[in-house]
C-alpha cells in the first residue's frame, strides 16, 4: 500500500516537476516508423534528432527528475547517496538476465535484428565494466555484467529477446509491459519502440516509486538500439541504453538539481565525484563550465553524443551497486571474488574444472569468464587463467 501510494505520489511530481521550459509534444509516427511531432513529419530520425525541436523539448532522454520528498528511500541509494566501501566494485560481479521485448508496427517497419540486439548488450558491458580496448575503456569498472537471458520465466530455454507487432504499442501507448513483461524483479525489461520521440526513458529511479512491478522498464528509440544504429550520428553507438540503465540503476543526471545547495550527497545529482552541472551539454562542449568547474561532459548521464560520452565515475558505480542491494535485491546473480570456485566448497580443485566444463559444454551464463559474444574459447583461456592465479 506504502510503495502504491509512493508511485502515484512520484508519478505526479514527476510531470510537475520537470524542467518547466519542457513541453511534451504530440507524438506519432508514420507507417514506415518514422516521426511527426506536433504534426511535424521527419523525413528520417536523424533529421529529427539534428532539430530544434529535438533539444528544445529535451528529448536526448524521457526521464524527468522530480522532487524526492515523495521518494521511500530508506537506505544508502535513495534520496541521498552513501559511498561506503561495502558498495565498491571489488567486493563481486553482479550479472543482470535482460530480455529485450522489440516492438514493431504491424507492416514490420522499426524492427531491430538479433545482431543489433547482441550488439547492444556488448556495449553495455564495455561500458559498465571499462572493458579494454573499446570505447568504454577510459571509464570506471563497476562490475555490472549483462547477458541475454537464457531461461524465460516458466524455466524454458529463450534467446532473451521476444518479437510483438503492434502500431498502438510501437508508439509507446497502450500499457503494453503489462502483456510482454517477464518478472521486473527478477530479469531487466528494455522495450525498444518509438519512445515517445525520445531517444529513451525509464518510468521513474527505483527509490522513487515501484521497482519490480509490471511498469518497471527501460525504453529505448528502436533505431537508436545497438552498434551503428541506423538512427546515424551522433547517437548511433549504443550510448542511449547505456544512460537508461545508469537511470534504471538509480544514477540521477548529472544536472539535476542544478550546481546542488546542500551536501553534494543529499542535493545535484548526489554524487560527489561528478562536477556540478547546471544544464544538459549537448554535442560535446570541452569548454563547458555551468556551476564555476568543467561540466561532465564525458560522463554517461549528461546528454553529450555517443562518442563524446565514455565514463561512470566511481561513486556512479557505487550508487548502482546500492540500487542492487537495495533495491533490486532479485535481479542480479553475485559472483564474489573468487569466481573460479564453481562449486562453493572455499577452494580450487578439479571439481571446479569439471564444472566449468560441463557449464562451458551447455552455454550457460556462469561460463562468460570473458564478457561479451557469448560463450566461446575466449571464456575457456580467461577460466583456466582465473583458476591458475587462484583465490
Amino acid at each position: 500500500m506504502i510503495r502504491s501510494l509512493v508511485c502515484v505520489l512520484a508519478c505526479a511530481a514527476l510531470s510537475a516537476s520537470a524542467d518547466p521550459d519542457l513541453q511534451t509534444p504530440e507524438f506519432d509516427t508514420t507507417p514506415d516508423g518514422l516521426p511527426i511531432i506536433d504534426g511535424r513529419a521527419f523525413a528520417s530520425w536523424d533529421e529529427y534528432t539534428s532539430s530544434d525541436l529535438f533539444r528544445a523539448n529535451g528529448l536526448r532522454c524521457g526521464t524527468r527528475a522530480f522532487d524526492d520528498a515523495f521518494a521511500e528511500s530508506p537506505t544508502d541509494c535513495g534520496s541521498r547517496t552513501n559511498p561506503a566501501d561495502q558498495y565498491d566494485p571489488s567486493v563481486a560481479l553482479y550479472r543482470i538476465p535482460v530480455v529485450v521485448h522489440v516492438i514493431r508496427r504491424a507492416n514490420g517497419s522499426g524492427s531491430v535484428t538479433e545482431a543489433l540486439v547482441q550488439s547492444q548488450i556488448d556495449i553495455l558491458n564495455e561500458d559498465f565494466l571499462a572493458m579494454a580496448g573499446t570505447l568504454g575503456a577510459d571509464g570506471n569498472d563497476a562490475r555490472i555484467e549483462f547477458y541475454l537471458a537464457t531461461q524465460d520465466p516458466a524455466g524454458n530455454p529463450t534467446t532473451g529477446i521476444t518479437y510483438s507487432s503492434n502500431d498502438n504499442w510501437f508508439n509507446d501507448r497502450g500499457s503494453y509491459w503489462t502483456s510482454l513483461n517477464w518478472d521486473p524483479s527478477r530479469y531487466l525489461n528494455i522495450y525498444t519502440n518509438s519512445a515517445s520521440g525520445a531517444l529513451g526513458y525509464v518510468p521513474w529511479l527505483p527509490h522513487q516509486a515501484s521497482p519490480g512491478s509490471s511498469e518497471d522498464r527501460v525504453v529505448i528509440l528502436w533505431s537508436a538500439f545497438g552498434r551503428n544504429a541506423p538512427v546515424g550520428s551522433p547517437y548511433n553507438q549504443g550510448r542511449t541504453a547505456t544512460h537508461e540503465v545508469g537511470h534504471y540503476l538509480g544514477l540521477y543526471h548529472t544536472f539535476d538539481g542544478g550546481c546542488g545547495s546542500t551536501s553534494c550527497y543529499l542535493s545535484g545529482d548526489r554524487i560527489c565525484d561528478t562536477n556540478s552541472d547546471s544544464n544538459p551539454q549537448y554535442n560535446c562542449p570541452l569548454s563547458s563550465a555551468t556551476c564555476g568547474t568543467p561540466d561532465p561532459i564525458r560522463n554517461y548521464m549528461n546528454y553529450t553524443t555517443d562518442l563524446c560520452m565514455r565514463e561512470f565515475t566511481p561513486e556512479q558505480a557505487r550508487r548502482m551497486r546500492c540500487t542492487l542491494e537495495n533495491w533490486r535485491v532479485d535481479l542480479a546473480d553475485r559472483v564474489d571474488a573468487c569466481a573460479p570456485d564453481l562449486t562453493n566448497d572455499g577452494s580450487l580443485n578439479t571439481a571446479d574444472f569439471f564444472q566449468f566444463l560441463a557449464l562451458y559444454g551447455a552455454g550457460d551464463p556462469q561460463a562468460d569468464f570473458a564478457p561479451g559474444n557469448g560463450i566461446n574459447t575466449a571464456d575457456f583461456f580467461a577460466f583456466l587463467a582465473a583458476y591458475q592465479a587462484g583465490c
